[in-house]
């Protein structure tokens, strides 16, 4: 047999034995899929065992359209990643593309949008994750596409692996980390089953990236048999999948927000002076309210201009009650009351020395009622014992006072961080508990007090 025949006969062979392989995995009847066991509200293990969630639903909704049977096998990322390399899965449910796994990865066409948030305790006066220190690392998930994403974008911010999303959230809450890098809505699903929703806020959007399945690398056959499926799931079925898990579907000038933003980038221009200075003044007000350095006049002017609200309160004076000339207990009793709704709510800054109209009045009569020490430390003495005798001694630790001239008159500022606790003040003989709502300090029931302590410890 001439070798040029030979050569012929052999690659009739490979292109048959090739096609029955494209044929075969092009008609595959069942797939076994690779999916998070802890990924809420996408794919995730139920009480039952069973494996739940949107990226469940879709695939289940794929394999009725394409005549595929779906068998999922849970785990974390790290362990779903391994059984697609080793062939144990045929694919990846659903994941970002990066570099680092198209080294050994094919992505289908895809699914759906996710948005990946920084978050930090409520308490934090931070504004975003440049003001993370080296001492505050992010929790995040292992081999997860955020980790590549602050090495590249933010190196200097520090990452602390765990094996999952709800391993994070768990070290969250034990106080072992102070913020963390999770997608939307998965943490709020978290801290919702964990009652905790209040202890950590959203601090920015770090991206919005697109979930795609995952194939073995070269594995051109399935990922065309994928991307063929994909494309008989419509839009209104994941709006549908998103309204069912919760999940509130993206409004239009969401999903057109690309163009939306290059008509309005037109309009900014004129608005950066405006907000800059808005800016400067939200970062000084934070800075007020933290306490912890010291502020020039002019800074302390600018937030009483902004008048009373949910965190400012201005007194007149500490005790003195300038109709009787004499020492009022009912006056300090008020100094009380707002310092006792600050710590049970989101903390906050009294002005001791400002009337109602945000003029200053000063504190000398104050000091005429002090008469071993007429004087600023007989006032912050006086201030110090009505703080511990009222609202116990722990609570120095969460308020922070100053005196300062404003237009020729002493200012005490009082600054009050959240409390760790509910705060009880006695009145009339009664324990009340106090909250700040609008510009007042509002005393709540029992009742009331219960379901409040309930939300927000």
């Amino acid at each position: 047999m001439p070798n040029s025949l030979k050569i012929i006969l052999v690659l009739l062979a490979i292109l048959i034995g090739y096609g029955a392989v494209l044929f075969s995995t092009a008609r595959a009847e069942a797939l076994t899929i690779a999916c998070y066991k802890d990924y809420r509200p996408y794919s995730y293990v139920n009480q039952k065992g069973e494996a739940v969630g949107v990226l469940i639903d879709f695939w289940k909704l794929w394999g009725e359209k394409n005549n595929v049977k779906m068998t999922f096998v849970p785990g974390h990322l790290a362990k779903s990643l391994d059984r697609v390399k080793t062939g144990e899965a045929d694919m990846m449910i659903g994941l970002f593309h990066s570099e680092e796994r198209a080294a050994f990865m094919d992505f289908s066409d895809p699914m759906m949008e996710v948005q990946t948030n920084l978050y930090v305790r409520q308490e934090m006066e931070i504004e975003s994750i440049s003001g993370l220190t080296d001492k505050t690392p992010v929790g995040v998930i292992k081999e997860d596409y955020v980790i590549s994403y602050l090495e590249d974008r933010h190196p200097n911010v520090k990452v602390k692996p765990y094996n999952g999303s709800e391993a994070v959230v768990k070290s969250a809450l034990a106080g072992k980390i102070q913020a963390y890098a999770l997608d939307f809505p998965n943490a709020l699903f978290l801290l919702a089953e964990h009652d905790s929703l209040t202890r950590f806020r959203a601090l920015q959007t770090l991206y919005t990236e697109k979930l795609r399945a995952g194939v073995a690398k070269g594995n051109a056959p399935l990922l065309a048999m994928l991307n063929q499926g994909i494309k008989t799931v419509t839009k209104a079925d994941v709006e549908e999948l998103y309204r069912k898990w919760g999940i509130t579907p993206q409004p239009l000038i969401v999903q057109y927000r690309y163009w939306i933003i290059s008509a309005i980038a037109v309009l900014l221009g004129g608005c950066i002076g405006f907000a800059v200075y808005i800016y400067r003044l939200k970062s000084r007000i934070r800075r007020i309210k933290s306490g912890n350095k010291p502020f020039s006049r002019d800074e302390w002017q600018e937030v009483i201009d902004q008048g009373e609200n949910d965190w400012v309160e201005f007194k007149a004076s500490l005790r003195w009650n300038i109709q009787t000339g004499k020492a009022d207990k009912r006056i300090e009793s008020v100094i009380i009351k707002t310092m006792s709704a600050f710590m049970n709510a989101r903390g906050g800054t009294l002005f001791i020395g400002i009337n109602d109209e945000g003029k200053p009045v000063g504190i000398e009569a104050d000091y005429k009622s002090f008469q071993r020490k007429p004087n600023r430390d007989g006032f912050m003495l006086k201030l110090s014992s009505m703080i511990s005798q009222n609202l116990g001694r722990q609570s120095h630790k969460f308020i922070i006072t100053d005196i300062q001239i404003l237009e020729g008159r002493d200012v005490c500022r009082v600054t009050v961080k959240p409390g760790e606790r509910p705060v009880y003040i006695k009145e009339n003989g009664k324990e009340s508990f106090y909250i700040r709502a609008g510009a007042a300090s509002v005393p709540l029931s029992m009742s009331e007090a219960h379901e409040y302590i309930t939300s927000r410890w």
